[in-house]
C-alpha cells in the first residue's frame, strides 16, 4: 500500500475539532502532515483534544479559532499559519451551518445568506486569504460537501442549497486556478454518526439508524483518507470534480433504504419480491 508522506507540509483543516473535520484532521496528521485547525465560539477543549490525538500516536493539531463566515478573521488565520510554516499544501473547508427548516415560512433571506456565508464561500475566502498571506495557492483545496446538494432531506433546505452552491463555486475555482497548479475537489461524504448530524436530523433519527440500517453509516475517517489521497501528488489528474466518498450508499434506491439486508417486499401484482443487501437478487 502506497502512504503518502506529507513530512514538512501542512494542512488546514476549518472545523476540524469535532465531528467529521477531526477525523479529517487525523488522517492528515497520520501522514505527517503539520495540521492546523479551526474552531468557533470557544467550542473546544484543546486539551481533551490534544489527548484524544495522542491516544492513537498522532501529534495534536494547532487549534486556531476563527469564523470562517468573517473574511478578516480568515486573513489572521492566514497570517497565523504563514507565522509558524512557510507553505500551506492542503486546505479542507469543512465548516458548515444553516438553520433547520420546519415549513415554508422558515425560509428566510437572512438565514439563507448566513448559511452561504458559513458553508458556501468560505473555500473562497481560504483561497485569496492563503494567497495574500504566503504569495502563493495551496497546491490542493477540498471542499467537504453531502448529498443534499442533490436529494433533499427533511429541515435541509437551506444547507443542501448552501452545498449545491458550494460545489458549483469549486467547480469554477478549479477553473481559474488550474493554470496556478493548483486542484480544487469536493468530496461529497457519507452518512456519519456526528453532533451535526444529530442537530440536523435529530436524535431519534440517529438512534434508528443505528438501531435497524447501521450498515448506511460510514466510518469518518475514510473521507479523511480520501482527502489525504487527493492531496497525495497521486490524483492530480483529478480537479473539479465531486468525489463521493459512502462505501457505495448513494447507490441504493429507495426501498433498498427502507428495509434492511436479506429482507423481502412481496410485490401484490406479480407475486415477484424484491430482496435488499449485496449478492441478491430479484426473483
Amino acid at each position: 500500500m502506497i502512504k503518502p508522506d506529507f513530512a514538512g507540509r501542512a494542512a488546514l483543516v476549518t472545523g476540524g475539532t469535532r465531528g467529521l473535520g477531526k477525523a479529517v484532521a487525523m488522517e492528515f496528521a497520520r501522514a505527517n502532515a503539520s495540521v492546523f485547525v479551526t474552531h468557533r465560539w470557544g467550542s473546544v477543549d484543546e486539551t481533551e483534544l490534544a489527548r484524544e490525538f495522542d491516544a492513537v500516536g498522532l501529534p495534536p493539531p494547532v487549534v486556531v479559532e476563527a469564523d470562517a463566515s468573517d473574511p478578516a478573521a480568515t486573513r489572521a488565520l492566514m497570517a497565523h499559519i504563514k507565522s509558524k510554516t512557510g507553505q500551506l499544501h492542503a486546505v479542507v473547508s469543512n465548516v458548515s451551518f444553516a438553520k433547520a427548516v420546519n415549513t415554508i415560512d422558515d425560509l428566510k433571506r437572512s438565514s439563507m445568506e448566513l448559511s452561504l456565508g458559513y458553508s458556501a464561500w468560505p473555500v473562497v475566502d481560504l483561497v485569496q486569504s492563503a494567497h495574500a498571506a504566503f504569495g502563493s495557492y495551496p497546491r490542493y483545496v477540498m471542499a467537504i460537501s453531502s448529498d443534499g446538494a442533490e436529494v433533499c432531506h427533511d429541515m435541509y433546505d437551506q444547507a443542501g442549497v448552501s452545498k449545491a452552491a458550494l460545489e458549483t463555486l469549486c467547480r469554477y475555482l478549479a477553473l481559474r486556478l488550474k493554470p496556478h497548479g493548483v486542484r480544487v475537489n469536493v468530496v461529497r461524504a457519507g452518512y456519519v454518526d456526528t453532533p451535526s448530524a444529530r442537530a440536523v436530523i435529530g436524535e431519534a433519527v440517529v438512534k434508528k439508524v443505528l438501531e435497524e440500517r447501521i450498515d448506511i453509516l460510514m466510518d469518518p475517517h475514510g473521507v479523511g483518507r480520501a482527502c489525504v489521497a487527493l492531496s497525495s501528488g497521486l490524483l492530480d489528474s483529478v480537479t473539479g470534480h465531486v468525489l463521493r466518498v459512502d462505501e457505495g450508499v448513494s447507490l441504493l434506491g429507495p426501498a433498498a433504504f427502507l428495509v434492511g439486508r436479506n429482507e423481502r417486499i412481496e410485490l401484490p401484482d406479480n407475486g415477484a419480491a424484491l430482496v435488499a443487501g449485496i449478492g441478491t437478487e430479484v426473483q
